[in-house]
């Protein structure tokens, strides 16, 4: 449940940002509606306008005829089944269902695009999607299912259900029947009105919600990735000079001066300490430019879903003022898709450039006298890193088949002629799924680090590498004798998505 010092957010009113919807996944915002009497009138006359078009012969262009072809007059009978069938017959999504927060997500990102107010749906509808949102009375969504062929249907039609009191939903850490949550937090289900269920399900709104779970997630992985880089630094005993702001200034791409600032400051750089005489090797100084990639594609990602967040993504739209029904195509979602797409080939190349860092750190060619494979020169029988470097190759060998583009998987996802699939949903999974095992690979990283750090006994090393190697080692103790590390990647990752390594502020992204 939200807490009680959460913000108020209020939808109808301003813009909705990607930082948004991480609040609104994470409880610290509530929702609420734009109290104004002016925005009351404007979402009115939006379902005003579908009811009157309605009471005339039963249909609505584009909406009833994507329900079912049925000849001559409709009744509100037959209309009020076609409703109902056409949220349960999209009920067919498959795999583990989407946790609460990405459900979440998804409620207030579809909730950014209805409140707009060219949906044609009630205030009643709104009010209650924002009292579910605050609640988390959250619908339980399967994670396979969506092509993005006229948005995301099928998974979207589980959050219609909710609402309609069908289904089910989350509701205070128990999965119950949708009706029996609604009414243990004092709401109630509606009946869905012509254009509802098709406003509810026709948009981009798992998309883009997954999508926005990526990005913040891409964007704490680069920071981490570049603190770990500053190690790499300090463990070799190199220097520093090739951080110069004026080399930077020869080729400014905005990613690759964020992760130049990033390394100055994380390695003091300018202080009065005399230089290390030996230059970085040529990895080590291309780090803002091969990081750079990923702040980047995290930069327009974030700017895409930002435009996403603020759109009207229904294919009929009812203009609020003149009533006119508009049908277009904005219920595609390619935008999304290149976007995501980007990101996860950046952050496979984040990971491969980190997975040689590894294999950098644990040659005694290249580490600067540190003992193979970083294990402990005391005992005799000690592999240190071997295995975990053949780990972290495995894993990018993971890693290349999830980042293949899923925008080229579009065609074979069309079911008929005059369809055209994103395949963003995909890309967005894919986007998530890459990062967890991109984020191993930086476990397994900080931990060859971090005994580097003690090999060296500490001593070259700058503020950041000092608080990483702290945070590390107040769980994870130093490689001597041999043992299994599954158990230190894992503390590392919890360390890490629980935002408890100190890797330094996202500025510049």
């Amino acid at each position: 449940m939200a807490a009680e010092s959460a913000s108020v957010f209020q939808f109808g009113k301003g813009e909705v940002k990607t930082a948004d919807v991480i609040s609104f996944a994470d409880g610290r915002y509530r929702a609420m509606l734009d109290p104004s009497d002016e925005y009351e009138a404007r979402i009115n006359r939006g379902a005003e306008f579908v009811s009157r078009r309605v009471s005339m012969d039963g249909r609505l262009r584009g909406v009833t005829s994507k329900m079912a072809a049925v000849g001559g007059p409709m009744s509100e009978d037959i209309s009020q089944r076609l409703r109902q069938s056409f949220t349960r017959y999209h009920g067919c999504g498959v795999g583990e269902v989407l946790s609460d927060r990405e459900s979440a997500a998804i409620v207030a990102t579809r909730l950014a695009s209805l409140s707009r107010g060219f949906s044609g749906v009630r205030l009643e509808l709104l009010v209650l999607l924002a009292e579910m949102l605050n609640l988390r009375v959250l619908p339980r969504i399967p994670r396979l299912g969506s092509a993005g062929a006229n948005a995301d249907l099928v998974p979207l039609s589980y959050l219609a259900a909710a609402v309609a009191g069908e289904g089910e939903v989350s509701y205070l850490g128990r999965v119950v029947p949708a009706d029996e949550g609604l009414s243990a937090a004092r709401l109630k289900p509606i009946d869905l009105r012509p254009k509802e269920a098709l406003a509810l399900m026709s948009g981009t709104g798992v998309m883009t919600a997954l999508g926005c779970l990526g990005w913040e997630r891409a964007r704490r992985f680069s920071r981490f990735s570049t603190a770990l880089v500053g190690i790499a630094l300090d463990v070799t005993g190199v220097s520093r000079q090739h951080l110069d702001p004026r080399i930077d200034a020869l080729k400014p791409h905005r990613g690759a001066l964020a992760v130049s600032e990033w390394l100055r400051d994380d390695g003091e750089f300018g202080s009065k300490d005399p230089p290390p005489p030996n230059a970085a090797p040529e990895l080590l100084r291309a780090a803002g430019n091969v990081l750079g990639v990923q702040v980047y594609a995290a930069t327009f990602a974030g700017r895409t879903l930002d435009v996403e967040l603020n759109s009207v993504c229904d294919d009929v739209v009812i203009h609020p003022t003149t009533g006119e029904l508009l049908l277009g195509g904005n219920f595609y979602g390619g935008a999304v898709t290149l976007a995501l797409d980007g990101l996860k080939s950046a952050v496979f190349t984040t990971a491969s450039y980190l997975e040689r860092v590894l294999a950098m750190v644990c040659d005694p060619a290249t580490n600067g006298g540190l003992p193979l494979d970083l294990a402990d020169p005391s005992l005799t029988a000690s592999h240190g890193f071997r295995a975990m470097r053949g780990v972290a190759a495995g894993l990018l060998g993971d890693l290349a088949m999830l980042t293949a583009p899923a925008a080229l998987r579009a065609r074979l996802a069309s079911r008929e002629p005059g369809e055209i699939a994103s395949m963003g949903t995909h890309a967005a999974r894919d986007c998530i799924m890459a990062l967890e095992v991109a984020e191993t690979i930086s476990a397994v990283a900080a931990l060859a680090l971090c005994q580097a750090v003690d090999l060296r006994d500490g001593q070259g090393c700058h503020r950041r590498t000092k608080a990483v190697y702290g945070a590390v080692r107040q769980l994870v103790p130093r490689i001597q004798a041999d043992r299994a590390q599954d158990r230190d990647i894992t503390s590392v990752l919890e360390l890490l998505r629980a935002g408890l390594l100190p890797i330094g502020q996202l500025s510049g992204m």
